[in-house]
């Protein structure tokens, strides 16, 4: 059920705390930027880290300004939903290639089929353009190496004979996915709740299509209601809770180079970061 006591201090509130992590992400980008990360897995994290930054930065930028008074329009919803779910993407990726505990061998196999996800989507995208650039046949002769590689991989073969044959199989369809594990899989491996997160997810996707319910919504609210502030914070309310885990696992994937928050951000961060495994129940 909303909460009919929902007021624009709440929302500014919100806000407030989203600028601070906000920041202290950044002064975490700042931190580590124009090191020499030879780890794979950690310059591939750090790449993943400051397009998820970039997100944030974006989702901030279209949010309602909250020194302003409150607004008699609703803002563009749509929009900050798709920012939010992008943030959310860019945490999944960054916990599946450079957060999650896994062996070396298991490591370079994620790394590498994310790779051949990507080349190969790339491939499909070209030829549906019917494009000539001389740059295919590169990315064709990378995926077709990724491929080779996955096929003799030794952390395939180790996988339990139903998944593995599953994942032989998408590979020669030459249909590689972008993560060997699902979703319940990542989040159990993340601390992350993974009801939660479907949901979450699915509500921002149904803000940013065009359908009934986004539609209906847009229009019953009436601007600056309770209702229609709490539906302006919720991407920020979503997003929060990854910022802050991907902040926090920077630290530890580059260890003692992230500075530390000011003592009342770190405890709005460790907080978002417990709900996150949790799980908020009323996303409405």
């Amino acid at each position: 059920m909303a909460d009919v006591n929902y007021t624009w201090n709440d929302y500014r509130a919100k806000v407030r705390q989203f600028d601070a992590v906000l920041e202290h992400g950044k002064a975490a980008s700042a931190a580590v930027s124009g090191l020499t990360l030879t780890a794979p897995h950690v310059s591939y994290g750090e790449q993943i880290f400051v397009k998820l930054l970039s997100h944030g930065v974006a989702l901030r930028r279209l949010a309602p300004d909250p020194g302003q008074q409150a607004p008699r329009e609703l803002w563009d919803l749509p929009s900050m939903s798709a920012v939010a779910r992008c943030l959310i993407e860019a945490h999944d990726a960054f916990e599946y290639i450079a957060g999650h505990a896994v062996t070396e061998s298991e490591r370079s196999f994620r790394i590498r089929l994310w790779e051949l996800h990507d080349a190969t989507r790339r491939l499909q995208i070209l030829a549906a353009i019917g494009s000539n650039d001389p740059g295919v046949a590169s990315i064709r002769a990378d995926a077709a190496r990724l491929q080779l590689t996955l096929g003799s991989h030794e952390y395939l073969a180790s996988l339990p004979a139903v998944p593995q044959a599953e994942l032989r199989l998408r590979l020669s369809r030459n249909d590689p996915p972008d993560f060997h594990l699902g979703r319940r899989q990542r989040c159990e491996m993340s601390g992350v709740d993974a009801h939660w997160h479907k949901a979450i997810t699915m509500q921002l996707s149904q803000h940013v299509h065009t359908l009934p319910f986004s539609v209906h919504q847009l229009l019953q609210f009436q601007a600056g209601s309770p209702e229609a502030l709490r539906l302006m914070a919720q991407p920020l309310v979503f997003a929060l809770p990854f910022l802050a885990r991907t902040i926090h696992a920077m630290d530890q994937l580059i260890p003692q180079r992230i500075p530390k928050p000011p003592s009342r951000t770190a405890r709005t961060m460790a907080v978002w970061r417990e709900l996150a495994r949790q799980g908020m129940k009323d996303i409405a």
